[in-house]
């Protein structure tokens, strides 16, 4: 097993060539994917739900007040 100090030595020739390929390329650009079929009604779910318990987190705190 390698010491703690070997992690922090001078960096290896690999590692320079690996980072010099890597520092010029252009990231990819990132689309969506299409959510079809059963996931899109699983998200609508979600949506519903997290509406529903905004509503009555809003009914307890107007209850609470009182």
């Amino acid at each position: 097993m390698h010491s703690k100090e070997d992690f922090h030595s001078a960096a290896t020739p690999e590692f320079l060539a690996f980072l010099e390929d890597e520092v010029h390329q252009e990231p990819t650009p990132l689309t969506r994917a299409p959510i079809r079929g059963w996931i899109q009604v699983a998200f609508w779910g979600l949506r519903i739900y997290i509406a529903v318990m905004l509503i009555m987190v809003a009914i307890g705190f107007a209850r609470g007040i009182h």
